[in-house]
């Protein structure tokens, strides 16, 4: 052990490495700015489309015994990013995120660059003290005059707060005890709820069979007369009902559910009302959607995904509950005295009210992006996504190639190629779609509706202009009939 001398070769190495390391981050600036500049051109392919087997011969996936250094990592940085799919061009339209938004660009960097965790203030103070001021806001708009929340994984995780929580509430052991002593219960959802509450069945120990959902009406809404119909029938199969998890915004058509209905069925019943609002959420920034969330004010808990609308880096989502304090007491756990410590500033630690330990910042990049655009600007924004859905409406409406498959609430635009009679309208929307990435035209998605399948254009990016909305339908229209000629 005397031997062992570290100090010397490690400083050595260090002094070399900091003027390669320099250099090299310039260069990588260098490229991500480029690769900003070319995603936002709307002549840029939205990916470089290559099958996994091509993608394979074409990139090296393996992990070298031998280190290659900085120049090995600057060709790596490019073949990533040339194969990368660039979602923040104007043609890719296919999930609930996109765009770049710069502050949270750079909110991104910074939280790598300091790389910590939110378990407590002493690890992360200006964090949790940015964390504590979002909540806060953010809780203004629900409508409570109190209540508390915490940045989660994504709209998933949200969600799996708010099974947990309301189940932990209406049974008192549970926490302790475990669900053996519990009856068979129930929560009841849309139809066109999202499939993380499947998952958070599961986590929980109610199971997927624990789900019931809900019909919706022809606009994609479930109503208080549904959801107490189900809570009859629920009951009466010897279930006990717990929690009604109402959708702000579902994925498929972006439709609203009945929140005041819902809320008065779940108080008359004594029963958690959840409004997962992952997806239209950030419309609650613009008092012209107000009616959307009428009945939020007296639910128990929310899901907020900023990074769905509000040109925030993936993930950034919030859940809040109206009862101050009851997360830490569902979720602490009394055995972690070894990141805990009864300290001045302890009652700013945020870990006992988080499901997991270690957690990443996810406050620094909506802050600076909050106070980049500022509340009015945001209004603005989510204002303009929701004319850009209006117009592409429109545009559909005014084409005879194409039809509305639903009819539009918010952000989502569902409509379908026309096909003439005989030929499958399901099976040509579907290559069409898959004949626009491959091309490297648009990225849009789809989705299965009781019409059948429909292409779902969601408009979250309020950079986009309707030029780019028109260039995307030109591109699908005239996509649509080159496909067409061939099946014909």
């Amino acid at each position: 052990m005397n031997n062992l001398n570290f100090a010397d070769p490690i400083e050595e190495d260090s002094m070399k490495k900091q003027p390669a390391e320099e250099a090299t981050l310039r260069e990588i600036f260098d490229l991500m700015q480029n690769w900003i500049e070319e995603s936002r051109n709307p002549e840029t392919s939205v990916i470089n489309y290559l099958a996994p087997q091509e993608l394979s011969e074409k990139l090296d996936f393996g992990l070298r015994r031998e280190g290659g250094g900085n120049e090995m990592m600057i060709e790596e940085v490019k073949q990533y990013l040339t194969y990368a799919v660039r979602t923040a061009n104007p043609a890719y339209l296919n999930q609930l995120f996109g765009g770049f938004g710069f502050p949270g660009f750079v909110g991104e960097l910074i939280t790598a660059l300091t790389n910590t965790s939110m378990y407590t203030y002493e690890v992360a103070p200006v964090a949790t003290l940015m964390e504590k001021a979002l909540i806060e806001k953010m809780l203004t708009f629900t409508g409570w005059r109190q209540g508390e929340g915490i940045f989660t994984s994504g709209g998933s995780q949200s969600n799996l707060y708010a099974m947990l929580l309301a189940r932990n509430a209406t049974f008192s052991e549970v926490k302790t005890q475990g669900i053996t002593a519990l009856p068979k219960l129930a929560v009841l959802v849309s139809e066109r709820s999202h499939f993380s509450l499947l998952k958070a069945a599961n986590t929980i120990g109610i199971g997927h069979n624990g789900v019931v959902k809900v019909k919706t009406d022809e606009r994609g809404k479930m109503r208080g007369a549904a959801v107490a119909q189900a809570l009859e029938e629920t009951i009466k199969k010897g279930m006990v009902p717990f929690m009604i998890c109402s959708t702000a915004g579902t994925t498929e058509t972006g439709s609203f559910d009945s929140i005041d209905e819902i809320t008065e069925l779940a108080e008359n019943h004594g029963l958690w009302h959840h409004v997962d609002g992952s997806w239209g959420g950030s419309l609650i920034l613009s008092d012209k959607y107000q009616p959307f969330f009428k009945g939020l004010e007296r639910a128990d808990s929310f899901t907020w995904n900023p990074h769905k609308l509000m040109s925030i880096p993936l993930t950034c989502s919030a859940f809040m509950a109206k009862e101050k304090g009851i997360m830490r007491k569902e979720i602490q756990s009394n055995n972690a005295d070894y990141i805990y410590h009864d300290y001045d500033n302890s009652e700013f630690d945020t870990g006992p009210s988080s499901l997991s330990c270690g957690r990443r910042v996810d406050s620094l990049k909506l802050w600076l992006s909050w106070n980049y655009w500022g509340e009015e600007g945001y209004r603005e924004r989510v204002e303009k996504c929701m004319q850009l859905a209006d117009y592409a409406t429109e545009k559909v409406k005014e084409s005879a190639e194409l039809e509305l498959m639903f009819s539009t609430e918010s952000l989502n635009v569902n409509f379908r190629f026309v096909v003439p009679e005989g030929e499958n309208a399901d099976e040509f929307n579907k290559r069409l779609r898959y004949e626009l990435v491959q091309k490297g035209l648009a990225m849009v998605n789809y989705c299965t509706l009781e019409a059948g399948l429909s292409i779902r254009l969601v408009l979250l990016n309020p950079d986009l202009n309707p030029e780019d909305i028109d260039r995307f339908f030109d591109r699908f229209i005239a996509t649509g009939r080159l496909l067409l000629q061939k099946t014909l």
